[in-house]
């Protein structure tokens, strides 16, 4: 998967220490609910590839086309949210990458694999109440707001988009 300025590669256990690097972040276990320490990240890891074999689609880490530095980690997963099985749009993104624009890229990315080439008719994305950056991401990418629902024992917003008809 490539966008202007990101390369993604699926998700897999090469991935481990990039990892550990961006969900041991606090500024990012903040938006997660805690940090993972390096077991919880290995069984991420061995989660989204049983994704990406089981569906044919899932997370990836995304590496900067021009440096070949990691950027984020986000993509498309199934999830239960709000009592519904749904598909998700998620990222996380390296704190020094911040305010970029990289969470809209790949998310955009993401959509076009969810509608274009999974054909889905609508995909949910989202995230803690107060995380005002992740909410702007899902707006600028044409997610509307569905209602607050608590997510994994915290108070979280529900975002969806509906595939553009015609």
């Amino acid at each position: 998967m490539e966008t202007e300025r990101l390369r993604g590669e699926p998700v897999s256990e090469r991935h481990h220490a990039v990892l550990c690097e961006l969900l041991g972040d606090p500024r990012v276990g903040a938006n997660l609910g805690g940090v993972a320490d390096p077991g919880a990240v290995a069984r991420q890891i061995a989660n989204q590839a049983e994704h990406w074999e089981t569906h044919g689609f899932g997370y990836w880490v995304w590496f900067d086309r021009e440096t070949g530095e990691p950027v984020a980690r986000g993509g498309l997963s199934n999830t239960h949210v709000g009592g519904r099985d749904e598909i998700e749009v998620g990222w996380s993104v390296w704190p020094s990458r911040w305010g970029q624009g990289y969470a809209t890229e790949l998310g955009a990315a993401s959509l076009r694999c969810a509608f274009e080439e999974l054909a889905l008719d609508d995909v949910v994305s989202y995230t803690l109440h107060d995380n005002r950056a992740s909410r702007r991401v899902m707006e600028k990418l044409g997610f509307d707001f569905e209602r607050d629902v608590v997510h994994a024992g915290l108070p979280h917003v529900l975002y969806r988009r509906a595939r553009a008809i015609g």
